[in-house]
């Protein structure tokens, strides 16, 4: 039979992490934010993003933090090693398929490096 004094640590040491697990930066974006490559198109990616009393829409710390997660996104898929032009922000469309519920999508296009000659 396991004592529930040797429990104690495994106990603590579990809440410990899934209590630092939301004041991760990763976690934040991951849950507010997405890049998707869309199938239709070719020259953008998506980048999707939740609004929040703590990151509103027209606020420009917000709209720093945005870009942080989009750099962020791109780095982590190796998206756009020379860059990126944001193409369009807008709101979601009624028509749009939208199941993560998200309120801004950002149309991102890569940009490329000319070569010098």
């Amino acid at each position: 039979m396991i004592k529930v004094r040797s429990l104690v640590p495994v106990i603590v040491l579990a809440v410990a992490g899934c209590a630092g697990m939301h004041d991760s930066p990763d976690f934040e974006r991951h849950s507010a934010s997405q890049l998707t490559v869309p199938y239709e198109r070719d020259d953008v990616v998506y980048f999707d993003v939740k609004l929040s009393p703590t990151y509103p829409d027209g606020d420009a710390a917000a709209e720093e933090k945005r870009m942080e997660w989009l750099q962020a996104w791109l780095d982590f898929k190796g998206l756009c090693p020379s860059g990126y032009e944001i193409v369009e922000r807008r709101k979601f469309r009624f028509e749009e398929l939208n199941a993560g519920r998200y309120d801004l999508r950002y149309e991102v296009a890569c940009t490329t490096v000319a070569a010098s000659s």
